[in-house]
């Protein structure tokens, strides 16, 4: 058994998807209950993640890094 978990922000949205997804045979609605202010602010980056992006949106990032092999990670750390 697999389980999906959806975050809906349309009212109307999410009860389309409940009629559709309750006619699927095999698929039960565990729970619909509203995301709590808490679980919502999980959503909000930390302050590294933030550093993060303003570094990238700088231009001063490290670029592509590229990890298929140890030798094309080594070359895009020296580009």
């Amino acid at each position: 058994m697999a389980q999906l978990t959806l975050q809906v922000d349309s009212p109307s949205l999410l009860e389309q998807l409940k009629n559709v997804l309750s006619l699927m045979r095999g698929v039960k609605i565990v729970s619909d209950s509203p995301v709590s202010r808490s679980a919502a602010l999980e959503d909000v980056p930390n302050a590294e993640t933030l550093a993060a992006m303003k570094e990238a949106e700088s231009g001063h990032d490290a670029g592509v890094v590229r990890v298929d092999s140890l030798e094309s990670f080594m070359a895009s750390m020296e580009e």
